[in-house]
Protein backbone atom coordinates (compact mmCIF):
# COMPACT_ATOMS: atom_id res chain seq x y z
CA UNK A 1 0.00 0.00 0.00
CA UNK A 2 1.72 3.39 -1.17
CA UNK A 3 1.56 6.84 1.15
CA UNK A 4 -1.48 8.98 0.50
CA UNK A 5 -0.20 11.95 -1.25
CA UNK A 6 -2.10 15.50 -1.12
CA UNK A 7 -3.66 13.99 -3.92
CA UNK A 8 -4.58 10.47 -3.89
CA UNK A 9 -6.56 11.71 -0.61
CA UNK A 10 -8.11 14.47 -2.66
CA UNK A 11 -9.26 11.69 -5.02
CA UNK A 12 -10.23 9.41 -1.83
CA UNK A 13 -12.30 11.60 -0.10
CA UNK A 14 -14.27 13.28 -3.36
CA UNK A 15 -14.82 9.41 -4.08
CA UNK A 16 -16.25 8.54 -0.69
CA UNK A 17 -18.41 12.18 -0.57
CA UNK A 18 -19.97 11.50 -3.92
CA UNK A 19 -20.85 7.69 -2.87
CA UNK A 20 -22.22 8.81 0.46
CA UNK A 21 -24.26 11.30 -1.30
CA UNK A 22 -25.59 9.19 -4.11
CA UNK A 23 -26.70 6.63 -0.82
CA UNK A 24 -28.81 9.51 0.32
CA UNK A 25 -30.29 10.48 -2.59
CA UNK A 26 -30.99 6.55 -3.05
CA UNK A 27 -32.72 6.18 0.51
CA UNK A 28 -34.29 9.44 0.82
CA UNK A 29 -35.93 9.28 -2.44
CA UNK A 30 -36.77 5.80 -2.19
CA UNK A 31 -34.90 4.93 -5.25
CA UNK A 32 -33.41 2.05 -6.79
CA UNK A 33 -31.14 0.96 -3.90
CA UNK A 34 -34.41 0.87 -1.51
CA UNK A 35 -36.07 -2.09 -3.55
CA UNK A 36 -33.08 -3.80 -3.49
CA UNK A 37 -32.86 -3.31 0.56
CA UNK A 38 -36.36 -4.76 0.99
CA UNK A 39 -35.00 -7.71 -1.31
CA UNK A 40 -32.11 -8.25 0.82
CA UNK A 41 -34.19 -8.25 3.85
CA UNK A 42 -36.64 -10.65 2.95
CA UNK A 43 -33.38 -12.79 2.03
CA UNK A 44 -32.27 -12.53 5.34
CA UNK A 45 -35.58 -13.14 6.87
CA UNK A 46 -35.38 -16.48 4.67
CA UNK A 47 -32.31 -17.73 5.49
CA UNK A 48 -33.27 -17.38 9.45
CA UNK A 49 -29.40 -17.05 10.80
CA UNK A 50 -28.56 -17.70 14.48
CA UNK A 51 -29.14 -14.30 16.42
CA UNK A 52 -27.64 -15.45 19.27
CA UNK A 53 -24.38 -16.18 17.18
CA UNK A 54 -24.24 -13.00 14.66
CA UNK A 55 -25.42 -10.43 17.69
CA UNK A 56 -22.01 -11.45 19.34
CA UNK A 57 -20.15 -10.75 15.88
CA UNK A 58 -21.92 -7.61 15.10
CA UNK A 59 -19.86 -6.30 18.45
CA UNK A 60 -16.93 -6.31 16.47
CA UNK A 61 -17.93 -2.22 15.56
CA UNK A 62 -19.67 -1.51 19.07
CA UNK A 63 -17.83 1.67 20.10
CA UNK A 64 -17.68 1.03 23.78
CA UNK A 65 -15.65 -2.02 22.89
CA UNK A 66 -13.52 -0.43 20.62
CA UNK A 67 -12.80 2.32 23.04
CA UNK A 68 -12.48 -0.36 25.54
CA UNK A 69 -9.48 -1.71 24.14
CA UNK A 70 -8.13 1.14 22.34
CA UNK A 71 -8.07 4.05 24.66
CA UNK A 72 -5.69 2.61 27.26
CA UNK A 73 -2.91 1.47 24.31
CA UNK A 74 -3.18 4.92 22.85
CA UNK A 75 -2.97 6.98 26.14
CA UNK A 76 0.02 4.66 27.37
CA UNK A 77 1.65 5.59 23.82
CA UNK A 78 0.88 9.20 24.01
CA UNK A 79 2.18 9.25 27.89
CA UNK A 80 5.67 7.24 26.77
CA UNK A 81 5.95 10.01 24.08
CA UNK A 82 4.77 12.77 26.06
CA UNK A 83 2.68 13.71 23.33
CA UNK A 84 -0.85 14.26 22.85
CA UNK A 85 -1.05 13.38 18.98
CA UNK A 86 -1.21 9.59 19.10
CA UNK A 87 -4.78 9.66 21.53
CA UNK A 88 -5.52 12.97 19.89
CA UNK A 89 -6.40 11.61 16.47
CA UNK A 90 -8.47 8.76 17.65
CA UNK A 91 -10.39 11.23 19.39
CA UNK A 92 -11.22 13.68 16.27
CA UNK A 93 -12.06 10.32 14.22
CA UNK A 94 -14.11 9.31 16.53
CA UNK A 95 -15.90 12.63 17.10
CA UNK A 96 -16.20 13.03 13.19
CA UNK A 97 -17.71 10.01 12.48
CA UNK A 98 -20.20 10.14 15.64
CA UNK A 99 -21.08 13.87 14.56
CA UNK A 100 -21.51 13.00 10.78
CA UNK A 101 -23.26 9.79 11.22
CA UNK A 102 -25.48 10.91 14.32
CA UNK A 103 -26.60 14.32 12.32
CA UNK A 104 -27.60 11.78 9.42
CA UNK A 105 -29.28 9.75 11.30
CA UNK A 106 -31.36 12.42 12.32
CA UNK A 107 -31.87 14.07 9.15
CA UNK A 108 -32.94 11.01 6.98
CA UNK A 109 -35.18 9.23 10.23
CA UNK A 110 -35.40 5.95 8.72
CA UNK A 111 -36.51 2.32 10.44
CA UNK A 112 -34.71 -0.95 10.99
CA UNK A 113 -35.56 -3.99 9.01
CA UNK A 114 -36.88 -5.46 11.94
CA UNK A 115 -39.62 -2.79 12.30
CA UNK A 116 -40.57 -2.70 8.90
CA UNK A 117 -41.96 -6.19 9.60
CA UNK A 118 -43.92 -4.49 12.73
CA UNK A 119 -46.86 -1.75 11.74
CA UNK A 120 -46.91 -0.64 15.54
CA UNK A 121 -42.74 -0.04 15.48
CA UNK A 122 -43.17 2.13 12.71
CA UNK A 123 -45.20 4.14 14.67
CA UNK A 124 -42.87 4.41 17.79
CA UNK A 125 -39.66 5.68 16.15
CA UNK A 126 -37.45 7.84 18.24
CA UNK A 127 -34.13 9.19 17.85
CA UNK A 128 -32.25 6.26 19.22
CA UNK A 129 -33.91 4.18 17.11
CA UNK A 130 -32.41 6.09 13.18
CA UNK A 131 -31.07 3.16 10.81
CA UNK A 132 -29.55 5.51 8.54
CA UNK A 133 -26.49 5.03 8.58
CA UNK A 134 -24.96 2.45 10.60
CA UNK A 135 -22.99 3.59 13.42
CA UNK A 136 -21.38 0.10 13.87
CA UNK A 137 -20.14 0.11 10.17
CA UNK A 138 -18.87 4.08 10.48
CA UNK A 139 -16.99 2.73 13.89
CA UNK A 140 -15.24 -0.78 12.44
CA UNK A 141 -13.59 1.86 9.31
CA UNK A 142 -12.91 4.98 11.60
CA UNK A 143 -11.47 3.93 15.09
CA UNK A 144 -10.21 0.84 13.77
CA UNK A 145 -8.86 2.05 11.01
CA UNK A 146 -7.09 4.91 13.13
CA UNK A 147 -5.00 2.37 14.89
CA UNK A 148 -3.81 0.36 11.74
CA UNK A 149 -3.04 3.89 9.90
CA UNK A 150 -1.29 5.45 13.00
CA UNK A 151 0.94 2.27 14.67
CA UNK A 152 1.79 1.27 10.89
CA UNK A 153 4.41 2.65 7.56
CA UNK A 154 2.73 2.42 4.00
CA UNK A 155 4.47 -0.72 2.21
CA UNK A 156 4.70 -2.60 4.94
CA UNK A 157 3.52 -6.50 6.23
CA UNK A 158 2.24 -4.97 9.01
CA UNK A 159 0.24 -1.94 7.46
CA UNK A 160 -1.25 -4.97 4.77
CA UNK A 161 -2.48 -7.26 7.29
CA UNK A 162 -3.97 -4.73 9.88
CA UNK A 163 -6.07 -3.28 6.59
CA UNK A 164 -6.74 -6.55 6.01
CA UNK A 165 -8.15 -7.15 9.44
CA UNK A 166 -10.43 -3.92 9.49
CA UNK A 167 -11.82 -4.79 6.27
CA UNK A 168 -12.48 -8.20 7.86
CA UNK A 169 -13.98 -7.05 10.88
CA UNK A 170 -16.00 -4.47 8.94
CA UNK A 171 -17.32 -7.46 6.31
CA UNK A 172 -18.22 -9.22 9.57
CA UNK A 173 -20.11 -6.45 10.74
CA UNK A 174 -21.81 -5.54 7.41
CA UNK A 175 -22.96 -9.50 7.03
CA UNK A 176 -23.70 -10.21 10.85
CA UNK A 177 -26.16 -6.94 11.07
CA UNK A 178 -27.58 -7.58 7.57
CA UNK A 179 -28.59 -11.54 8.55
CA UNK A 180 -30.09 -10.44 12.88
CA UNK A 181 -31.96 -7.57 10.25
CA UNK A 182 -30.60 -4.31 12.34
CA UNK A 183 -29.64 -3.07 9.15
CA UNK A 184 -30.64 -2.40 5.43
CA UNK A 185 -27.42 -3.02 2.97
CA UNK A 186 -27.17 0.74 2.29
CA UNK A 187 -27.35 2.03 5.87
CA UNK A 188 -24.05 -0.78 6.24
CA UNK A 189 -22.32 0.85 2.78
CA UNK A 190 -23.31 4.67 3.99
CA UNK A 191 -21.81 3.92 7.99
CA UNK A 192 -18.28 2.41 6.22
CA UNK A 193 -18.43 6.47 3.82
CA UNK A 194 -18.69 8.54 6.98
CA UNK A 195 -16.34 5.88 8.43
CA UNK A 196 -14.00 6.39 5.78
CA UNK A 197 -14.61 10.40 5.36
CA UNK A 198 -13.94 10.82 8.92
CA UNK A 199 -10.59 8.62 8.72
CA UNK A 200 -9.36 10.53 5.55
CA UNK A 201 -10.86 14.16 7.18
CA UNK A 202 -7.36 13.11 10.30
CA UNK A 203 -5.01 11.57 7.46
CA UNK A 204 -5.01 14.78 5.81
CA UNK A 205 -5.04 17.05 9.20
CA UNK A 206 -2.14 15.13 10.82
CA UNK A 207 -0.24 15.25 7.16
CA UNK A 208 -1.39 19.52 7.30
CA UNK A 209 0.32 20.01 10.45
CA UNK A 210 3.05 17.80 10.46
CA UNK A 211 1.77 14.43 12.44
CA UNK A 212 1.55 12.08 10.34
CA UNK A 213 3.82 9.34 11.66
CA UNK A 214 4.93 7.99 8.38
CA UNK A 215 6.12 11.87 6.88
CA UNK A 216 7.98 12.17 10.85
CA UNK A 217 9.28 8.82 10.48
CA UNK A 218 10.76 9.59 7.06
CA UNK A 219 12.34 13.19 7.77
CA UNK A 220 13.83 11.25 11.12
CA UNK A 221 15.78 9.22 8.60
CA UNK A 222 16.81 12.20 6.46
CA UNK A 223 17.98 13.85 9.44
CA UNK A 224 19.66 10.76 10.70
CA UNK A 225 21.67 10.35 7.04
CA UNK A 226 22.69 13.51 7.03
CA UNK A 227 23.89 13.57 10.43
CA UNK A 228 25.96 10.30 9.63
CA UNK A 229 27.06 11.71 6.12
CA UNK A 230 28.39 14.99 8.14
CA UNK A 231 30.44 13.17 10.62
Amino acid sequence: MLMLTARRLTTYTATVCIVLAILIQQVVSRGSLSDFDKTARLTSRDIDASIDFFSVTVMFGLRGIILTICLPILGWVSWKRRSWIPIAGFLIVLLLETGIAGALKISVGRIFPYQYENFFSRMMIGQDELAFPSGHAANCVALWGYVVWYFTQAGSVSRRVGTWLVVLASCTVGVSSWLIRTHWPTDLLAGYAVGLAALLAVIGLYTALGFNPEATSHRSQEVHHETADAQ
